[in-house]
């Protein structure tokens, strides 16, 4: 499988999968939280991840990650799936709430499959900010796009 990432090309070898990651995090937050302290950390974060397709649909894959999350904490709760779409094509949406480390957590995560590449973005908030984010990390999900046309596979 011929690989391209960003600038970088590969053919991997048949049955190799890529388990990149590519991680942003905001600047700390100025806006008060409702906490005592103010964070010492972003509030936000983007990961990005890909995989094999497997035949597998983007409704599928975000289910399978909300899946996946729960073994992190049982209380996750499912709040919705839901169609989404960006520049990389039309894919599903999952939003969540869940405890990580004691800290109330809200998760969107979006999956978009590309030829034989399924391609995962979630963006994490604090819950104590989300309703005032969500507008803006919904766009930045929104704005995952290819910089160049995909090559044929």
């Amino acid at each position: 499988m011929r690989l391209v990432h960003g600038g970088l090309a590969l053919d991997l070898p048949e049955g190799w999968s890529d388990q990149s990651t590519l991680l942003f995090t905001a600047p700390v937050d100025d806006a008060p939280l409702p906490t005592a302290h103010r964070p010492a950390r972003s509030t936000e974060s983007l990961a990005l991840t890909f995989a094999l397709a497997k035949d597998a649909d983007a409704d599928a894959v975000v289910r399978d990650e909300v899946d996946k999350l729960r073994a992190a904490d049982p209380g996750l709760v499912l709040v919705e799936v839901r169609p989404f779409s960006c520049g990389l094509g039309a894919g599903a949406l999952a939003v969540v709430r869940l405890s990580l480390a004691d800290i109330a957590l809200r998760q969107l995560t979006a999956a978009v499959v590309v030829g034989p590449v399924v391609v995962r973005a979630t963006v994490s908030c604090v819950e104590g900010v989300f309703a005032r984010r969500e507008p803006a990390l919904l766009a930045l999900l929104q704005s995952i796009s290819f910089s160049t046309p995909p090559a044929k596979v």
